[in-house]
């Protein structure tokens, strides 16, 4: 059972409304956070606690009691300033767990050195998921880990039906991870594993090496 949290979000246009409501549906307490009157009464009976805060004054954050909170997300719009502050603020209170929202790659490096543990560029991250998707269309989903480690899913087509997956990795060092047939996940399928057209295989490997395979299919 995953544990219950306390989260801040601090910036609620469509982006961090999003999070946070997100976030209250999966049963934690969310402390919504903007200086726009509107959006925090837009979101006020949707997450737990809805505020109109400055984050540039470096008294709200103290105020609201953000060190005690689990864990925050910077997801400000195009005020740069606010969340450098923010991300500042937050660290010297204890979060150890800060995300922010970068604009730019400057941003990032700057959010880098002043202590968010992840940075998040939606539409940078966005806009590479769509154009890998567009560039293998049989990939459903996909999940970068770490040391360039990646998870793929994706659809077979009538080609690789009968196939083993044997046949389809070859000697490429790629782990078939799950099959999905229909309603039901096999784990770790044996190579002697014929595959039916309309499977999902689940493969884990190098970015490069699983490039490579997705390219010869």
């Amino acid at each position: 059972m995953i544990k219950k949290q306390q989260f801040i979000v601090i910036g609620l246009g469509v982006f961090g409304a999003t999070i946070a409501r997100e976030l209250t549906r999966l049963g934690h307490e969310v402390l919504g956070i903007d200086s726009d009157e509107q959006r925090v009464d837009r979101l006020a009976e949707d997450i737990t606690h809805a505020v109109i805060a400055d984050v540039t004054d470096e008294n709200s954050l103290p105020a609201l009691n953000a060190g005690s909170y689990d864990a925050a997300v910077v997801a400000i719009g195009r005020n740069v300033e606010a969340t450098m502050l923010a991300t500042l603020q937050l660290r010297e209170l204890g979060l150890t767990k800060v995300w922010a929202k970068a604009l730019t790659n400057q941003h990032h490096r700057i959010l880098q050195r002043l202590g968010a543990t992840r940075i998040i560029a939606p539409e940078h991250e966005m806009g590479i998921r769509i154009s890998q998707e567009l560039n293998y269309p049989m990939v459903h989903d996909y999940l970068g880990l770490d040391d360039d480690y990646f998870i793929v899913d994706f659809h077979t087509t009538e080609d690789l039906a009968n196939k083993t997956i044997g046949d389809l990795i070859g000697d490429a060092p790629v782990e078939a991870l799950v099959v999905k047939r229909t309603r039901e996940a096999h784990s770790h399928p044996e190579h002697t594993w014929k595959i039916r057209s309309g499977d999902r295989l689940v493969l884990g490997g190098q970015l490069d090496d699983l490039r490579e395979l997705v390219n010869r299919l």
